[in-house]
This record gives structure tokens, sequence and C-alpha cells, in this order.
């Protein structure tokens, strides 16, 4: 739903008892309708949403080289997540959100924002699970995590990305979803078959070649989306926030 609408429509809900002073009438005048008798003979319409930019290269890899060029010229990141987990065996999906900083060469964090999620930490080649709520740490290689290992390849790939993925522009579908004017949408399919997932989506700004959201889909049909906002790059992070050491309490255990 349009959010100001949404927003007016609560408002009409709420009504003025608690102290907002919008009542049914007031948000029909704010939304500039007017009662039956006045309203006009033709209203027009408004052109729908572009759901692609206006232009793109005819060959989806030249987005490919754009994203590259952008991550390779970052030394570090920082920004703010949503994570949408579908699960198809229960049909239903889980959000969650949270931090994300990252620094060459392979540094990791993905701090989530409540408790109950487990945290992530990378040093470009183990990974550390933190389990708040059983109060464990899994440790294992960055290769044992389908997620993380997909963020990973585009993140700090270098040519990796063009050597190991087959890319092109994304079908009608994903493109109705995840597509807007100011972003393509690439599907990215591994060369090589790779035992934790199919493949990835990526949303790519059209003129920086930076990556907004992406969706890994996993060999056992879930997927998992992922909406960066704020990012920054080149902040000077510093090495201590990726010195991870396990938190007093906790039992660390190897897989």
């Amino acid at each position: 739903m349009n959010a100001p609408i949404a927003f007016l429509l609560s408002l009409t809900l709420l009504g003025p008892g608690l102290g907002f002073g919008f009542g049914p009438g007031s948000v029909a005048e704010l939304l500039g309708v007017q009662g039956p008798e006045s309203a006009p003979a033709e209203t027009k319409k408004k052109a729908p949403k572009a759901k692609e930019p206006a232009w793109r290269p005819d060959n989806a890899s030249e987005v490919l080289v754009l994203v590259q060029s952008f991550y390779d010229s970052a030394d570090d990141l920082e920004a703010k997540f949503k994570q949408v987990y579908w699960n198809p065996t229960y049909g239903e999906s889980r959000k969650t959100g949270g931090k994300l900083k990252l620094k060459k060469p392979g540094n990791m964090v993905w701090d989530y924002n409540d408790g109950q999620d487990a945290d992530y930490y990378s040093n470009g080649t183990n990974l550390w699970m933190v389990e708040h709520d059983t109060r464990q740490v899994i440790k294992t290689d960055i290769e044992g995590n389908s997620e993380v290992n997909a963020a990973l390849k585009f993140l700090f790939g270098g040519q990796k990305l063009l050597k190991e993925f087959q890319v092109r522009y994304a079908k009608a579908d994903k493109v109705e979803r995840y597509g807007d004017a100011d972003h393509y949408v690439l599907q990215l399919r591994p060369k090589k078959d790779n035992k934790h997932y199919k493949g990835l989506l990526l949303i790519v700004h059209a003129s920086t070649g930076r990556v907004d959201k992406f969706v890994v889909y996993n060999t056992d049909g879930s997927s998992n989306f992922f909406q960066l906002r704020g990012i920054k790059t080149n902040v000077g992070l510093n090495d201590k926030l990726f010195d991870f050491k396990v938190p007093r309490g906790y039992v660390e255990t190897e897989e």
C-alpha cells in the first residue's frame, strides 16, 4: 500500500478523539476528494511507475562490470539491512534486520537488532555464528554458509563475479517485483554447481553499480532477501571491530 495513503487511512481509523484532529471528512479534503456532486467528469489516471531504467546496456555483463568497479573501489562499507527469509516447507516468511560492517580483505560483521537472532563475524576464512539464546559460538569456514558466502562473492569477489557466474537480465516477474526506474535487476547463476545456493538476484543502482538489494536462492528451496540502506563506503572502519573474541559465558564449538 502507498505509504502516505496508509498513513491518512490510519488517521481516519484513529479518529479525532486521539488528538490528531482528523476525521473521515478531513482526510477526504487532504486527498482532494469532494462529494459525488462536485466530482469532475473525467479523472486523470497517474502514470504507472517505471519498473526499470529507461536505458540499459545490451549485455547484462556490462552492468556486472559496473558492480565490480563499485566494490573494487571500496576498502570498507557499512549499512543497515533488512532481511526476509522465506521457508517453503511451512509457507511462511520471517523478517529481521540490523547493521552490516565490511572491510577488506574479507572482514565482516552482521549485527542483528534483536538478541534472538545469531550474529555473524568473519575474517575472510572463518565464520563465527554467535547464538545469544543458547550462549553458543559456532565456528565454521565461509563455504559452510550459503548466504554469507554468496554475499562475499560480490562484496569481496574481485574478478570472481565475471569468472564464476553466468549473468543475464532478470525475467519480467522479477523485474516487476524488485525493479524500479533507478535499478537494474540481474540474475546470476554459478557456472559450477554449488551445494549451498542455486543463484543470486542483484538489484543494482543504475548510475553507481551499488547493490542495494539482493536475493539468495538456496538449494533447499528457501530464499533470503536483503535490503541495504544508508550505505557508506571508505569510512575508515577500525580493525578492532572485526577482532572477534568469544563473549564471556559463551561456549565455542567447531563444525
